[in-house]
């Protein structure tokens, strides 16, 4: 008796397991099942460019396009993260935000942006991350 139940317990525990770790995985999904918010994001800031991968987790969205910009999505399609190994377009981006980066590191190219919980994490072409607060403050700058 004691050995089923043990054997009942193993099973019962594999399942959930199982289970919980098929849920937490990425699925492909098609560019048409974004949030809309997300596909007006794409549309609005990269219309030349397709989205050629997108995948869809618990809480988010990932989409890479054809120019190789990866964008992450919260789970009601606003942008998290956008990234690039070339300069990317910051109409997106706070106006505050930009202004501060602009004056301190004029010329010099935003190759990824993170929003954090009160501020924005910039990564730039002259190898600096800068952290600038809501407000357009900066709060952190360093080499990376």
């Amino acid at each position: 008796m004691r050995k089923n139940l043990k054997l009942f317990i193993f099973t019962i525990s594999v399942m959930i397991l199982s289970s919980i770790a098929l849920m937490a995985q990425d699925m492909p999904i098609q560019a048409n099942q974004l949030p809309a918010n997300a596909q007006n994001f794409v549309k609005s800031n990269f219309a030349n460019d397709q989205i050629v991968y997108a995948e869809q987790d618990r809480n988010s969205y990932k989409v890479e396009l054809a120019s190789g910009v990866e964008i992450d999505f919260d789970k009601n399609g606003n942008w998290t993260d956008v990234s690039s190994k070339m300069p990317l377009p910051t109409q997106f981006i706070p106006a505050a935000i930009m202004n501060a980066v602009q004056a301190k590191y004029p010329q010099v190219p935003v190759l990824e942006i993170s929003k954090e919980y009160n501020s924005y994490k910039l990564k730039l072409g002259n190898n600096r991350e800068v952290y600038v607060s809501n407000n357009g403050q900066i709060t952190g700058d360093k080499l990376d």
